[in-house]
């Protein structure tokens, strides 16, 4: 059964936009999880540095702030993602990196993640092919960009599609486990093609809560 990891992305620029105080930003989002706690399995967590995209985002005395008894997925769109790992570890349970700016030493990483009983994953962009990802055996999930990382609310780009396919096959082929997600664009109009494809957890920001 494919899963629902609601993102909570667009609440933060929303409310930078529309100069709200954090916390009134703080109750819109408990508001919103609460009202739709029932037809979301994750809560998905985007932490930008203003470095490896050009915005930021979330802090930890913010994530602390939200009241949502689900898993948590700390999405890491940072360069720096050993400092960011330390800064979250106690608030996720999943930690996803982006392929593009994981370094040599990343399978100790990995090892720490697994001692501590953490669930590790691995993001890539629109434009890095499936032939760079590392350590699918190690991993517990694989997230694909169907947007590039950084602003909410962008058009899902089609062409992951094709990516999620060939994701489904190398696992299939090779005996893997990880899981599939799929982040960018998703709503209730696109989501069937996209678990057709093969996705086990659909990211969704205002696709599931404008819903």
């Amino acid at each position: 059964m494919t899963r629902i990891s609601a993102s909570i992305l667009g609440f933060y620029f929303d409310a930078k936009k529309n100069k709200q105080k954090t916390e009134e930003m703080i109750k819109d989002i408990n508001d919103a999880l609460a009202k739709k706690d029932s037809e979301f399995d994750i809560l998905h967590l985007d932490i930008e540095d203003g470095k490896f995209v050009k915005q930021k985002s979330f802090k930890p005395s913010e994530i602390r702030k939200i009241k949502c008894l689900k898993k948590k997925e700390a999405h890491f769109m940072v360069l720096n993602y050993k400092k960011y790992l330390k800064d979250f570890f106690p608030l996720a349970d999943m930690f996803i990196f982006h392929n593009e700016i994981i370094k040599h030493d990343f399978p100790k990483t990995i090892e720490f993640l697994k001692k501590n009983h953490k669930f590790i994953g691995i993001s890539i962009n629109p434009n890095t092919p499936l032939s760079e990802l590392k350590y699918l055996d190690k991993i517990n999930l694989v997230l694909i960009m169907s947007v590039y990382p950084g602003l909410p609310g962008q058009k899902f780009i089609e062409t992951s599609l094709r990516k999620i396919r060939k994701l489904k096959e190398i696992r299939e082929k090779k005996g893997l486990r990880f899981a599939i997600e799929v982040d960018g664009g998703v709503n209730n109009d696109n989501k069937k093609k996209i678990i057709d494809a093969g996705a086990d957890i659909l990211v969704m920001g205002r696709g599931f809560f404008n819903a």
